[in-house]
Formats: structure tokens, C-alpha cells, sequence
């Protein structure tokens, strides 16, 4: 259990804090890369993760400091390998599935792959979650010295890791602790649930209700297939900023208090409107977050 500081007097102690927390997280991120390159050669990294646990914009992290050693690294999302589907933002009904390797295109990624490391052209493709299909692809032409970083929830599994060859080092992200502010406590999966309400939200246009309606179904995959196979993984990175619950409380207590009366999540969204609503710090704001900060993959 994690405890957090939310007794912080002044602006400039918010300013601190917020560049403390990101300090920390950058330093993860060296060494990871210490540990990935301290090895064999690499030439694809597979970052995966459960859901919201910070992957798009680590990858990306990843990305510039591989570039600043004078190699070319490239982020391929494997979310945009997702199939087409019809249906979405409902409620009642079949959860669609976003989180099993069910719902990749293997067979393109497949292809895809092997035409990469071979040094041959391909077709990325772009996976738009609010029209639920892919909408364009975009030609791109492999350098034989390129690092690729894989990311997405199904990177750590063994239908998508076999296709990586032997020259691929696996990298799993999660929240690590519970937290604990004066008597209110959130764990760490609840904390990944608080950023998926308010990135859903704002970025494929998910009611929290939504995905409150989900959010069951995704940890049972998580349980069976998720943390089973990243017993496996190379390196396991903490995603986590303290700061975080701060601006998760402005964000994420008003869109719970949307969820209907009548509907059957209200009573899960009160209790954690409740318990978020502790951890509020005024004078933690939004401007003092890095436009490359991990934390913006759910605020923007």
C-alpha cells in the first residue's frame, strides 16, 4: 500500500511534486532500456499490459530515447490490427471484446510481420474506435537497422509473441500498489478502471456507465490470460504517478455521478466517487502536467 501525499500547501510545492513523479517514471524508463539493450540484439520490443496501464504513451518514451542513440525505433499498435466490428456503446447485450486475442486479425499481423522483418514494405493499418473498424493504411518502408516497439493488451500473448521471431525482448506495464490517502484507499485496479472512465470518455465515446459495463468481463480476461502469461515477461514497469489520483478525482467524480439511478453500476460509480473525492488536491492542476507525460494517454 502506497501512501499518498495530499498535504501540499503551496503552488510551487504541487510544481515539485508533479516534476518529482515524472523524474521518477523517466528514470524507470532508462532503465528498462539499460536492461533491454544490455543483451543479445533486439529488434522488436513487445510492450504489453492489462488496459490502461500507460503503454501508448511509454512506447513512445521508448521511442525517443532508442532515437537519441542513433537508432531508428518505430511504435506499431497493435490495436489497429483489431477486426472490424458493428456494434458498440451498448450496454445490454454481449460486451464486445477489445481485450482477448480473439479480437485481433492475426493473419494480417502475421503477414505484416514477416514482411517488416524482412525488410519489404507494408501497409499499416489505423483502427478508429468510434467508427469500430479500421478507416485507413498507410504505406511504410523498413530500414534493416529499425527497432519496432509492439504495444497493446495482447502483446504478451503466445499467439502474438510467436510471431515476433527470437529477437524480441517482452516488456509488461502495470499500476503496482494500492493507494491510501487518510482513511480512503483505492487499489490498482481501480486505478486503471478511473483512467479508462475518463479516457473512454473523452477519446472513443464510451459512457462511463459503459464502461462500467465492461469493466467485469476485462478482468476476467485479465485473470485467465493477461497476468497468466506475464509470468513470462522479460521486465515488468510500474506506471504509476502519485500525482495522479489528484487530477483522476477532478476528472473521473463528475462522470460517475452521470451514471443512472436506476442503473445497475450507480452503487459501484457512487462508491468510487467516495472514496476518489479524498484524494482531491486543489492546487495539484492540469498545466503543470508534461504534454509527454504517461498521464496524459487518459486526460489528453
Amino acid at each position: 500500500m502506497k501512501n499518498i501525499n495530499c498535504n501540499i500547501h503551496t503552488t510551487e510545492e504541487a510544481e515539485a511534486y508533479v516534476s518529482l513523479c515524472e523524474t521518477r517514471f523517466s528514470e524507470r524508463i532508462d532503465e528498462a532500456l539499460e536492461s533491454i539493450f544490455s543483451g543479445e540484439p533486439v529488434r522488436i520490443i513487445a510492450l504489453a499490459g492489462p488496459t490502461c496501464s500507460g503503454k501508448t504513451t511509454t512506447a513512445s518514451k521508448l521511442t525517443r530515447r532508442i532515437e537519441q542513440s542513433g537508432k531508428r525505433a518505430v511504435v506499431m499498435s497493435i490495436d489497429d490490427f483489431f477486426k472490424d466490428r458493428r456494434d458498440r456503446n451498448v450496454v445490454d447485450g454481449e460486451s464486445p471484446d477489445y481485450d482477448s486475442v480473439a479480437a485481433i486479425d492475426l493473419d494480417y499481423l502475421e503477414l505484416f510481420v514477416k514482411r517488416l522483418t524482412a525488410g519489404l514494405p507494408v501497409l499499416v493499418p489505423h483502427y478508429d474506435f468510434t467508427a469500430t473498424g479500421r478507416t485507413r493504411y498507410d504505406e511504410y518502408y523498413p530500414h534493416p537497422d529499425d527497432i519496432y516497439v509492439f504495444e497493446g493488451i495482447q502483446a504478451v500473448y503466445p499467439e502474438v509473441t510467436r510471431l515476433f521471431g527470437e529477437r524480441f525482448f517482452s516488456v509488461f506495464m502495470n499500476v503496482k500498489e494500492d493507494v491510501r490517502c487518510g482513511d480512503s484507499e483505492i487499489n490498482r485496479d481501480e486505478l486503471r478502471l478511473l483512467r479508462r472512465v475518463v479516457r473512454d470518455y473523452k477519446f472513443r465515446g464510451a459512457t462511463p456507465e459503459f464502461t462500467l459495463h465492461l469493466w467485469e468481463g476485462v478482468r476476467e480476461n485479465e485473470r485467465n490470460n493477461i497476468f497468466p502469461n506475464a509470468r513470462k515477461r522479460d521486465l515488468t514497469l510500474d506506471s504509476f504517478l502519485d500525482y495522479e489520483p489528484f487530477l483522476l478525482s477532478r476528472y473521473a467524480v463528475p462522470l460517475l455521478e452521470t451514471v443512472p439511478a436506476d442503473s445497475r453500476y450507480r452503487d459501484e460509480a457512487e462508491d468510487l466517487a467516495g472514496r476518489l473525492a479524498a484524494f482531491d488536491c486543489p492546487l495539484v492542476v492540469e498545466r503543470m502536467i508534461p504534454h509527454n507525460s504517461v498521464f496524459r494517454e487518459f486526460i489528453g
